[in-house]
C-alpha cells in the first residue's frame, strides 16, 4: 500500500473525508513512519548483509556499529570471510576466557563478538593485521517520505500502521478520545506478534544469534486497558 493510500485512508478513520485538515498530513506521515519503525524493530523483520572491517588491534576495543552502518539494529550472524562463525559471547564468557583480556589480548582471528546497548560491538581477538568480517543484521526500514513510498514490511501488515496511525494523533487529546483510539495500538502489537513469530522461527531455522521480541508473553492488559492500571480502591473500616 502507497504512503498515500495510507494518508487517505488515516484521514477518512479520523472524520476527515475531504483530506487532511485538524489533523495534518504532516502529523499522519510521522504517524505511520512510527508505527513501521516499532514494527520492524519488534519483528527484527528486516535484515542485510554487509562487511565489517576491523583496524589493527591487540588491546580491547569496542565499535560503535551504528557509525559503519546507520540502519543498525542488532546483529543476527557474524562470520569470517571463509565462513567461519564468530560465536555470541558475554564479557564474562571472556573474562574466563582470558582473564586479562581487556588489556593485552593474545591476536588472532575474531572467533567471538559481543554485543552491548544498542549498537557496541566487541570482537574477541582482535587482528594484529586488521581482519573484514561479514555481518549480517537486523536494520531499520526505510522511511516512508514520497507519496509512493511503500513500507518494506509485507502488504497484509499496512493495515495495521493505518490503525497506529489512527491511534498516535489522537493519543496526545487525552480523556475519552484517547481511550476510544487506544486500540489501534493493540492492533499494531498484535500484528508484530504475528509476524515477529514467522520471523523467529526462519531466524532459528537459519542458526541466528538473535530473536525477536517474546511478544506473546508480554501482558498488555494494563497498557490497553486504562481502568486497569489505576490503583485499586481501598475500603477502610467504618467508614
Amino acid at each position: 500500500m502507497q504512503l498515500s493510500d495510507m494518508v487517505a485512508r488515516v484521514s477518512q478513520r479520523l472524520n476527515e473525508a475531504a483530506g487532511p485538515g485538524f489533523y495534518p498530513k504532516a502529523e499522519i506521515v510521522a504517524a505511520l513512519n512510527e508505527a513501521h519503525r516499532l514494527f520492524v524493530l519488534l519483528t527484527l523483520g528486516l535484515e542485510t548483509t554487509a562487511s565489517w572491517t576491523i583496524p589493527p588491534g591487540s588491546t580491547f576495543a569496542a565499535y560503535h556499529m551504528l557509525a559503519t552502518f546507520p540502519d543498525w539494529i542488532v546483529p543476527l550472524r557474524v562470520t569470517t570471510s571463509t565462513g567461519a562463525k564468530v560465536r555470541p559471547a558475554r564479557l564474562e564468557d571472556l573474562a574466563s576466557l582470558d582473564a586479562g583480556w581487556m588489556t593485552t589480548q593474545t591476536p588472532g582471528d575474531p572467533t567471538r563478538y559481543v554485543a552491548l546497548g544498542a549498537d557496541l560491538a566487541v570482537p574477541y581477538p582482535l587482528p594484529l593485521n586488521g581482519s573484514t568480517l561479514q555481518v549480517t543484521y537486523a536494520r531499520a526500514g526505510l522511511p516512508l517520505v514520497s507519496d509512493t513510498d511503500v513500507p518494506e514490511t509485507p502488504a497484509e501488515y499496512h493495515s495495521a500502521y493505518i490503525e497506529y496511525g489512527v491511534y498516535r494523533p489522537r493519543q496526545v487529546e487525552g480523556g475519552q478520545e484517547f481511550q476510544k483510539a487506544l486500540p489501534g495500538l493493540g492492533a499494531l502489537l498484535k500484528a508484530a506478534e504475528h509476524y515477529g513469530n514467522y520471523v523467529r522461527a526462519r531466524n532459528a531455522g537459519s542458526r541466528y544469534d538473535k530473536m525477536p521480541f517474546e511478544l506473546e508473553k508480554f501482558d498488555r492488559s494494563k497498557l490497553l486497558g486504562l481502568r486497569k492500571d489505576l490503583v485499586p480502591a481501598r475500603k477502610v473500616e467504618g467508614v
